[in-house]
């Protein structure tokens, strides 16, 4: 079996952002390269250092921890230079310019990988494009159980998952003390399961030549052919369904999970509302290139360094999967 990750510098991404720079404005922005952080935490960590809300700090997307990574923050009404002087292990910081505008999530124009796959037998699969899946770090371990318990309305069961305190049966209370981005997160992860659930019954009922690959929440489907791209509804109250095929693969989840779309309204808690969007059923891997080499990390084996650009919200290790499973 391949292994990737298996040291930070097997993992780098590289996000690449178009920024509006003035000469002034209400926002700084940087350049953050880390290794073994979670952007969440650095996000944390930058708040309380500048002794300012967390809110005023955004992203265009959160990046792996296991991994060598760049990216951008926007924060709102700071001296640069009070950032720049911070000092986290294994974090670097790089005032670029001012802006007019925040970072919003979705906003780079793509994501440059370099990805070494380790502990190979063989190489791998030619690919040019992937199945859009979410992986596994959308999950987490719990995260989409946790946004099945929301969506579901099973709010005592939440609280004890997150063995939260509770007065006289106030679960509500509870679950509101929690930052509305990180319940929101846990909604988006069952979401994801939903998604890739349907995108793979999609695949499997419409295209030959497709194979299974297992992963932490079930198993992903891929085509060796080519697939049509089309887009696909990420659940929400206000799903439309444009394809017949797609709303009986959908009404058939929906049943199966007990839920409806209505389930993603949430009266008690309203600010948790999901629409639904709308995600590209495949992407284009561009500019992908690979090389073998040699393991020295695991022996008799070879190693493939490979590059590759993907649009932002797309897995490289959905990649990594797609080409050597």
């Amino acid at each position: 079996m391949y292994k990737i990750k298996q040291i930070p510098e097997d993992f780098a991404v590289e996000e690449i952002i178009d920024l509006n720079l003035t000469e002034k404005g209400d926002y700084s922005y940087f350049l953050v390269e880390k290794k073994n952080w979670n952007t969440k935490d650095i996000i944390k960590i930058i708040a309380k250092r500048l002794n300012i809300r967390e809110r005023r700090i955004n992203i265009a997307g959160i990046k792996d921890k296991l991994a060598l990574t760049k990216q951008h923050l926007s924060v709102f009404g700071i001296n640069p230079r009070n950032l720049e002087k911070i000092k986290i292990k294994d974090v670097k910081i790089k005032f670029i310019g001012y802006g007019d505008e925040r970072i919003r999530l979705g906003q780079a124009a793509e994501n440059k990988f370099k990805i070494i796959v380790r502990n190979l037998d063989n190489i791998g699969r030619k690919i040019s494009f992937i199945e859009n899946y979410f992986d596994d770090q959308r999950f987490g371990g719990r995260n989409h159980l946790l946004g099945e318990a929301l969506v579901k309305k099973e709010f005592r069961k939440f609280c004890y998952m997150l063995r939260l305190k509770w007065d006289k049966n106030d679960y509500i209370g509870a679950i509101r003390k929690l930052k509305k981005s990180m319940l929101t997160f846990y909604i988006n992860s069952y979401q994801s399961l939903l998604w890739n659930k349907a995108v793979s019954s999609y695949l499997n009922s419409n295209y030959i030549n497709c194979f299974s690959v297992d992963y932490s929440a079930g198993n992903l489907v891929f085509c060796s052919g080519k697939v049509d791209n089309i887009k696909f509804p990420v659940l929400g109250f206000g799903t439309e369904f444009s394809e017949k095929k797609i709303s009986k693969i959908y009404n058939e989840i929906l049943k199966e999970e007990k839920i409806k779309l209505e389930d993603f309204i949430f009266k008690e808690i309203p600010e948790l509302v999901s629409e639904g969007v709308d995600r590209d059923l495949v992407v284009a891997v561009k500019d992908i290139k690979i090389k073998y080499f040699d393991d020295e990390r695991n022996q008799g084996k070879r190693k493939a360094v490979l590059r590759f650009s993907l649009p932002p919200g797309s897995y490289g290790t959905i990649v990594v999967k797609k080409m050597f499973n």
